[in-house]
């Protein structure tokens, strides 16, 4: 026992100066408090582990491992009450992290190549509950509290405004709720320990890929991170800092964690050491930026394989995933994504469906000037804390009295995201594409002062229906303000045009594209407030709103709810998005009002084009 309070009081005392994403570590260390057997079993882990490893010579033949999952949304407001869609984006990224299939597998150092690899397992959302009554493998539990905190887990039991977690040894339980403390999720590690909390918690803002997630922690990666420590990985730089040992032969020794996305190769003296390669930073166990991580090391699918045995074997043979497939495939139908069951599905997964299917995009040009009082058609908000957030103002205006403006002023919650999203919109068919708006800010702190406090604004632009975000703009502190004193330090409002600044990018870049979106994002810092009018993305040619073009062959209306010409003189076809033939025709007026509501393609000389039917 002595032991084992000696290791809590050494990794406590590593904990203390590290600023961490991951909480695991914390939670560990209350567990053992709380449940002291807990600390015994976890210390016999690595020597079982080693063990189990020389015993099992062939413990990496090809077997995929299926572990089924249940979802446990605890939500107070809206915004954290998040989208069947968001949660399997995030079974669509483990799968492709676990599996290797991740599309940045290619950024993987070629010194590293052949040691990342495809760990075998697979997950699936249950569609059996331990009633063995049918599931969709998410559960969703309105609560009075406002957050949870890391201390008690109280997400985690009924008793204390969460959900009990269903059979440890046959589920993986994932909690999704708003975590507070800074830390983005945390694990139980495995033992021979009968953990009444066991499983992850992870935080709405950063779970899955689209919905509530917030850059740069938006691409799935926080959950494949900790769901890596519920298999028995630790940090690449082992449990606290100064070089620990992560129990895994082929990740290179490693000082610290590190943070955002460094440049390979990075901090080649790691240890004391000469290590040309440097820190394997790119590991799902270490803290990058979730577009930085792409890989896991052979030996540390040794170590979760491992853990799976010895642990959790109930996951190695099961029926509660039955009828469904690892990874899911996917479907368009009606506009809408759908798992067919079979895996012979379309799309490998639902982000690539939805960027296809559930996306239609209007036609440019969007001028909105913020006038008629409400949030225009087609424009959204994403106020992930449910807070302070983009309003129209009625009293102030470029040249008019009305624009969209957010009070950092009176705005207490400092480093939230507040986003300003505008119509899904399609580039087709349009050339010289620009955005322009008109924006008014001042800072309420002088620049110079030793403390320096800003407001950011940044402008970010998807082009498959928010799945992906690419920032073209940016501006903070004095390269925001707009006022010829750039701080007044008052609750500030413009007085004039001339309190006003305007700005252009061109957006050419994404011609020929559908599925367009542009976020203007508010980054708070309790600063002053800032203030939006006449956003408008115009096109070269795109005074029309109802007419397609492709080389000279005219579809218009699109989209319809009954009949659409195609000016052209020839053979047109119309497919299902899946391929299957549904009409063909000589006549250039077509009834499509049988047609169910969906995504189309009409087929003319070799040109397809999209037809949405509502």
């Amino acid at each position: 026992m002595k032991r084992i309070i000696l290791s809590i009081l050494i990794i406590t005392s590593l904990f203390s100066y590290s600023q961490d994403r991951c909480g695991t570590v914390l939670n560990t260390l209350e567990l053992i408090e709380r449940y002291p057997q807990y600390g015994v079993e976890r210390e016999k882990v690595n020597v079982q582990t080693l063990k189990w490893i020389k015993d099992n010579p062939d413990h990496n033949e090809k077997t995929i491992i299926t572990i089924p999952v249940v979802v446990h949304v605890v939500w107070n407001t809206n915004a954290e009450n998040i989208s069947d869609a968001q949660i399997f984006s995030q079974i669509d990224v483990l799968n492709a992290d676990f599996r290797r299939t991740n599309t940045d597998a290619i950024n993987t150092p070629n010194v590293w190549q052949n040691i990342a690899i495809d760990s075998e397992i697979d997950f699936c959302l249950a569609n059996i509950d331990p009633n063995g009554s049918a599931t969709n493998g998410i559960t969703r539990t309105q609560t009075s509290q406002t957050s949870f905190s890391i201390n008690g887990s109280d997400m985690k039991s009924s008793s204390s405004g969460g959900i009990d977690p269903w059979d440890k040894d046959d589920y993986l339980n994932i909690w999704v709720c708003d975590l507070t403390g800074g830390i983005l999720g945390y694990a139980t590690p495995p033992s021979n320990f009968n953990n009444p909390q066991d499983g992850v918690v992870i935080g709405y803002k950063y779970f899955g890929t689209i919905g509530t997630v917030q850059s740069p922690y938006n691409k799935g990666r926080t959950s494949t991170h900790e769901v890596g420590h519920w298999l028995n990985l630790d940090h690449v730089w082992g449990n606290g800092n100064n070089c620990g040992n992560d129990n895994v032969s082929d990740t290179p020794t490693q000082e610290e964690e590190n943070y955002s996305c460094p440049s390979f190769p990075h901090n080649v003296n790691s240890c004391g050491t000469t290590n040309a390669n440097g820190d394997m930073f790119m590991n799902y166990m270490d803290y990058t930026n979730d577009a930085c991580m792409n890989m896991f090391t052979a030996g540390q699918k040794t170590r979760m394989i491992s853990a799976i045995n010895q642990y959790r074997p109930n996951l190695l043979n099961h029926n509660l995933c039955s009828g469904s497939t690892n990874p899911v495939s996917w479907n368009c139908l009606n506009g809408g994504c759908v798992d067919p069951g079979t895996g012979n599905g379309t799309y490998s997964s639902y982000n690539a469906c939805f960027s296809v299917c559930g996306c239609t995009g209007n036609i440019p040009p969007i001028i909105e000037g913020f006038q008629n009082g409400t949030l225009p058609n087609g424009w959204s908000i994403d106020n992930p804390d449910g807070s302070d957030t983009w309003i129209i103002n009625s009293s102030y205006g470029y040249n008019s009295s009305s624009s969209i403006s957010i009070e950092n002023s009176v705005y207490s919650a400092n480093g939230q995201y507040d986003d300003l999203n505008s119509p899904i919109m399609n580039f087709s068919n349009a050339n010289n594409i620009n955005l322009s708006f008109d924006y008014a800010y001042s800072l309420w702190t002088n620049p110079n002062s030793s403390e320096v406090w800003s407001d950011t604004l940044i402008i970010l632009i998807s082009s498959d229906c928010g799945i992906t975000w690419q920032k073209i703009w940016e501006e903070a502190g004095a390269n925001l303000s707009t006022t010829t004193n750039i701080f007044n330090g008052f609750e500030w409002f413009p007085n004039s045009n001339n309190d006003w600044d305007s700005e252009n990018i061109n957006l050419s870049n994404y011609s020929n594209l559908d599925g367009v979106i542009v976020k203007f994002r508010n980054v708070n810092q309790y600063e002053n407030n800032l203030f939006l009018d006449n956003i408008n993305i115009t096109t070269d040619g795109s005074t029309y709103i109802d007419k397609v073009t492709e080389n000279s062959i005219k579809v218009y209306p699109n989209p319809t709810n009954k009949n659409i010409n195609i000016i052209h003189d020839g053979l047109k076809e119309i497919y299902t998005i899946l391929g299957e033939k549904i009409l063909e025709t000589y006549e250039n007026e077509i009834n499509v009002s049988n047609l169910s509501k969906g995504v189309y393609l009409i087929k003319v000389d070799n040109i397809s084009i999209r037809l949405i039917k509502q």
